[in-house]
């Protein structure tokens, strides 16, 4: 069944601890918050599967859903995909997105422990800043058309350039990518390699597994706050543990009423409004 546009987003199947979100060409953040809050309530007592597929942009930084859901409880694994960004090794044709993962958790006497990371060498949204500030992208984050690494944003498609992102991790970031494209697209109903493109089919893919600690074990917040405390304490310098600086700087953003945004970026929001 193809699926329709227009609408808001919408269920299409539910069962008792699962779901299917239609997102019917709405933003993938608007479809992401409905089947993650949707996802934390069905696995009350248990856990619960939330599939989102049809949805026409990114979902941006899982990191935020993922907090969200561990503020009301929940430990959760969110996963996403996207159109033809990445390439798995040099010289190989793109097929992958940027396939982010999350895992987040509450914890006890801090912010939620959040893990939010791309599977490939850069995330989207970090080649979209290279692009909107005028900055090289990072050192073997990036292939040109030929298959040679390049820093140059335009050589890659965000910057109408034919070549791609790098992969993360080689074989084990290529094995990471495929469960999030497998989960995303083959699992959730999003486009599917190999059948179309990702990229024509504007079918952006997401799923969400949310636990309820207690439904498994007392105290889980506490005991993830004692493993946590010992990791970060392990040396005598300190650990830097997933999320310490963005909570820092969250902290000094909500302490001061206000969030610093670079000029080039603000000038780039203003004349995509200006064109809205």
């Amino acid at each position: 069944m193809r699926p329709k546009t227009g609408g808001r987003c919408a269920r299409r199947y539910w069962w008792s601890k699962a779901a299917v979100v239609n997102g019917k060409q709405s933003p993938g953040m608007l479809s992401l918050v409905t089947a993650v809050d949707l996802a934390v309530k069905k696995s009350a007592g248990g856990v619960a599967s939330v599939s989102v597929y049809n949805t026409s942009t990114s979902s941006g930084q899982l990191a935020y859903y993922g907090a969200r859901a561990a503020k009301a409880g929940r430990i959760v694994i969110i996963t996403a995909n996207s159109p033809e960004f990445v390439a798995a090794k040099a010289g190989a044709a793109k097929t992958f997105g940027t396939n982010p993962l999350c895992f987040a958790c509450p914890v006890e006497g801090r912010e939620p422990f959040v893990f939010d990371m791309s599977t490939a060498a850069i995330a989207l949204f970090g080649v979209l800043t290279c692009k909107a500030k005028g900055l090289p992208l990072p050192e073997g984050s990036a292939y040109d058309a030929e298959g040679n690494y390049t820093t140059k944003v335009e050589d890659i498609p965000v910057g109408g350039g034919g070549g791609a992102i790098a992969n993360w991790g080689g074989h084990k970031g290529v094995g990471i990518a495929l469960m999030v494209e497998l989960l995303c697209a083959a699992l959730s109903g999003g486009a599917v390699l190999g059948m179309e493109k990702k990229g024509a089919a504007k079918n952006w893919g997401h799923h969400v597994i949310a636990i309820d600690p207690n439904a498994h074990v007392d105290g889980f917040e506490a005991r993830a706050a004692a493993i946590i405390k010992t990791i970060a304490e392990s040396h005598p310098d300190g650990v830097r543990l997933p999320g310490d600086s963005s909570n820092k700087i969250a902290a000094t953003n909500a302490a001061a009423g206000t969030i610093p945004v670079p000029k080039k970026i603000w000038d780039v929001i203003c004349e995509t409004a200006a064109k809205a």
